[in-house]
């Protein structure tokens, strides 16, 4: 009532004052047409200019009545309804039907409503003259959100009338299946909890929400042997195991463990081998740095102490023709090859560049080489009482001794020059600028990465696209790691909701293989130690076990059966006959021998498989939902006809025996069928 109280008094001042022009806004009022008469009173109350004053002050009688007349006018003037637009929430889900409600201040008696579709993909509408409008959104068949325009006309009796608009913008909403490929490329394998968890939020809301949680560090989780006073090699495996087994920031600690594959250290057979605190705090520095900056991560990775021993330019000294001593070339070379630009100069695609010859140019020289190896001397364990007397501190980034620093020119890629007598600590950041500022890093370690996550032979476009979100993620900053990964994980070639590629998926890591079916079964023994020996011989691999500085396999690994196609499969390289025998029978040891509701007693050392829900689903449901159940958690829907009707038939071979026995030989199965060891 106020506010037609005051549109009224607003009514009479313009009146009084002969008019005035404003924009339109919505809502506007839009009165319907009015007759010959009115329309001539109208036009004349809304553009006529004041009278000119009276030569004589009307007299106070005079005055009162005026004020009277004006008060019974502004009684039997229409005003247009008052309308407001309420919309069903702060997210409007793909594939919801929603309801949008009109707000009417006052009666509603006499109106009527005209909905009407503005913008957007064109949707049903139900009660498009009603009050409240219904409309049917259409599933999802694009990452991107959808906006929509509704327009709402409200008119009274009268004729006067009220336009508004109003927009909604609809996010998907993954179904469990969804969800589940999209924790098949963006964890270490989802939990069945993990996935109900994530089905309704769309893909760039799950994403977002894990790289806001806090890192789940292995340096904490790090204990002492048993009846020992420091931690062995086995512990940091110890440790691995119960965060990737348990931390809840899965996406992070995929990526630290896709990071581990390209910065690569090792303590298999290497100097580290007694070093566990060292390794867990290279690790736990991949973590921090997972969704960092890309500049900020190769500068960790530099002075890393571990890292300085394995690539020995901790410790690297300048030269001294007396003492026949020259600086170590090995990380300088490694850090160009292996770290950031490759080999080759490289495409924004990926693509080699060639010359006018038709040969692909060298990314450096040996005078590269040379120079980047001045660049890394004079560096070692933080802390250290004199350069002859290390501190042997593994945890800490390296400390600079100037004086075992050279201080000779030092030339850089692009023809940069780092001038003479430059110290140690300036040195290094102008060296991991230029190499941050090459054209190559952002194609050559988004391909890496789409490799490590989502599939072994991306498209050109695939890389390209990546590769610029790497060099630009809309706000002008290079090497946000954070908006590199989530453009991985939203294009799509790995959301795949449109496109049909011939070419997609890869095959899964073995030690992934076992960590998801590990997550899914619970694994863990009695005392809450994960003792596993022998990882890299058993499975090809382990954490931070590589055989080199190469990784286990190299990204451009072709087996000769695809050579003809110009396909790599990358982890096939460890696809070895004695691995695949070792993998075979590890997954057999794992699901048969130590299931433990097969077992009558526990030994509290042993990591035993849970698997009482899916026996209880067995027996109270039968075999058909324990396969939906399959399906969906270990292939993300992706599971064959031809593996579904292998199943069946090896259940009836064992269909007289006791549940348990049932369920682990269907996993058994399921570990060794084609359709699970391939992510797509």
């Amino acid at each position: 009532m106020k506010m037609r109280v005051l549109f009224l008094l607003v009514t009479l001042v313009l009146s009084a004052c002969g008019g005035g022009g404003s924009e339109s806004s919505t809502p506007t009022a839009s009165p319907q047409l009015p007759t010959s008469d009115e329309s001539t009173n109208d036009a004349n109350t809304a553009s006529s200019s004041p009278p000119s004053s009276p030569s004589t002050e009307p007299n106070s009688e005079t005055a009162d009545q005026n004020t009277d007349n004006d008060i019974a006018d502004t009684q039997n003037i229409s005003t247009s309804p008052v309308v407001d637009i309420r919309l069903p929430g702060d997210v409007v889900r793909k594939g919801s039907v929603i309801t949008i409600d009109s707000v009417i201040e006052g009666s509603t008696e006499g109106l009527s409503f005209a909905w009407a579709q503005i913008s957007g993909p064109t949707v049903p509408l139900t009660g498009a003259d009603s009050a409240s409008l219904t409309v049917t959104l259409p599933s999802a068949s694009s990452i991107n959100n959808e906006s929509y325009t509704f327009s709402l006309t409200v008119t009274d009796s009268t004729g006067m009338s009220t336009y508004t608009e109003t927009s909604i913008e609809s996010v998907n909403a993954m179904t469990e299946q969804q969800a589940s490929a999209l924790m098949q490329q963006a964890t270490l394998g989802a939990t069945y909890a993990e996935i109900q968890s994530a089905s309704g939020m769309s893909e760039s809301e799950w994403l977002d929400q894990q790289i806001a949680l806090a890192p789940t560090l292995h340096t904490p989780l790090l204990e002492n042997y048993p009846d020992r006073d420091n931690p062995s090699h086995i512990n940091r495996i110890d440790a691995w195991w119960k965060a990737s087994l348990n931390a809840p920031d899965q996406l992070r600690q995929r990526v630290a463990f896709a990071l581990s594959e390209i910065f690569v250290i090792s303590d298999a057979n290497t100097a580290l081998r007694g070093e566990p605190e060292g390794m867990v705090a290279y690790y736990d520095m991949l973590l921090k740095h997972a969704f960092g900056n890309f500049r900020s991560l190769l500068e960790s990775v530099t002075l890393s102490p571990a890292m300085g021993v394995y690539l020995s330019h901790l410790g690297n000294e300048k030269a001294n023709a007396e003492l026949n001593i020259r600086p170590d070339e090995n990380y300088a070379r490694e850090v160009m090859q292996l770290f950031t630009i490759g080999l080759n100069e490289l495409n924004l695609d990926g693509s080699v560049k060639l010359d006018a010859n038709g040969n692909t140019i060298p990314t450096y020289s040996q005078a590269e080489i040379a120079g980047f190896a001045k660049v890394f001397t004079g560096w070692t364990f933080a802390y250290s009482a004199r350069w002859d007397r290390p501190s042997r501190n593994y945890t800490l980034p390296m400390h600079a001794f100037t004086d075992y620093h050279s201080m000779e020119e030092k030339s850089l890629l692009g023809g940069e020059i780092i001038p003479k007598n430059i110290g140690p600590h300036e040195s290094m950041q102008l060296a991991l600028d230029n190499l941050f500022a090459h054209n190559n890093v952002a194609p050559f370690i988004s391909k890496q990465l789409i490799q490590r996550l989502v599939k072994s032979n991306p498209t050109q476009a695939y890389i390209a696209r990546v590769a610029t979100i790497f060099n630009d993620n809309g706000e002008g900053v290079k090497g946000d790691l954070g908006a590199v990964i989530k453009a991985i994980l939203l294009d799509e070639e790995a959301r795949k909701y449109s496109s049909v590629q011939l070419h997609s998926g890869k095959i899964k890591e073995p030690i992934l293989v076992k960590l998801h079916l590990w997550r899914v079964l619970n694994a863990r023994s009695e005392l809450n130690r994960y003792y596993t020996w022998n990882l890299n011989t058993a499975y090809g691999q382990g954490p931070l076990l590589s055989p080199s500085v190469f990784n286990f396999f190299r990204p451009d690994h072709t087996p000769n059966e695809l050579q003809t196609l110009g396909l790599v499969a990358p982890e096939l390289q460890i696809a070895t006959d004695s691995n695949m025998i070792s993998t075979i029978n590890g997954h057999y040891g794992d699901l048969v021998w130590r299931m433990a509701e097969r077992k009558t007693t526990l030994n509290p050392n042993t990591i035993y498989m849970y698997a009482q829900a899916d026996i209880e689903m067995l027996t109270n449901n039968g075999l058909p939902p324990l396969l939906d159940y399959y399906d969906l958690v270990y292939f993300a829907g992706s599971m064959s006809d031809a593996t579904r009707t292998a199943l069946v038939d090896l259940d009836s071979y064992f269909v007289n025996r006791d549940a348990s026995l049932r369920v682990a030989q269907l996993l058994y199965m399921i570990s060794l069928s084609p359709d699970f060891n391939y992510q797509n």
